[in-house]
């Protein structure tokens, strides 16, 4: 999380109620803290049951505890984030019967929001999404898994955001904050053996052809290969682990 805040944070004009001010500031930088923990959780920077501490939160950002601890709270309203017994906040451990039936909410809510974007989506949105798809495989060979995950997410979303309907890619965007903590643990538990043609290109060649259903079922495909090693672990692990 390496957001800096300070350059949201101007003087107050000089005619502004310095309590409303106050308040606003206060409210400006939760919403910040806020992003900056949401992107770290659906990029795959956090992993799951990791230890969230306010104050190395507030050092790192650059703001006081009481934003930080706002967003905490905004986040374990979400269910993003677990608030446990002795009051520390944790990224979740979702059992494999979460992590399942969030998978198969997202591939019912990603298919139809592929299916919308191949019949508004154009040859110059196409030639975009294949330079980010470039641009992640070359970071990927070169095992910068961080870039890799950024790019993986500013491909998927780029593509939904084609679909113009903005209620379906919040309720997206929501669940890949539940399950971001495990894309970082794809790698680990992926299989060596590389797929003949990525899912993507498979995607992008259904928008070539302004075919929903074979983008319904690109998307898919990427969703459960990706997903596979991760529920096949979570069964496998020690109960409480």
């Amino acid at each position: 999380m390496q957001t800096t805040i300070s350059k949201y944070c101007g003087d107050p004009p000089k005619d502004h109620n310095m309590t409303e001010h106050t308040k606003l500031t206060r409210y400006s930088l939760a919403s910040v803290v806020y992003e900056s923990i949401r992107n770290s959780l659906a990029e795959g920077e956090l992993s799951p049951n990791e230890r969230l501490n306010i104050r190395s939160i507030s050092q790192q950002l650059g703001v006081s505890q009481t934003p930080v601890r706002e967003a905490l709270l905004q986040l374990i309203a979400e269910r993003a984030l677990t608030l446990n017994h002795n009051r520390s906040v944790t990224v979740p451990l979702l059992s494999a019967e979460q992590f399942g039936e969030l998978r198969d909410i997202r591939i019912a809510l990603e298919s139809l929001a592929v299916q919308f974007a191949a019949q508004n989506v154009s040859d110059k949105d196409i030639s975009s999404l294949a330079e980010i798809h470039a641009e992640l495989i070359s970071a990927k060979s070169k095992q910068d898994f961080k870039t890799t995950l950024q790019l993986n997410r500013k491909f998927h979303f780029s593509t939904y955001k084609l679909s113009q309907r903005e209620e379906l890619v919040a309720l997206i965007d929501a669940l890949w904050v539940r399950t971001g903590p495990y894309l970082g643990l794809v790698y680990k538990y992926e299989n060596t053996v590389p797929s003949p043609v990525h899912a993507h290109q498979l995607l992008l060649d259904a928008f070539a052809r302004r075919d929903p259903d074979a983008a319904a079922s690109a998307i898919k495909q990427d969703i459960v290969a990706g997903g596979a090693p991760i529920l096949e672990a979570l069964k496998n692990a020690p109960e409480g682990a």
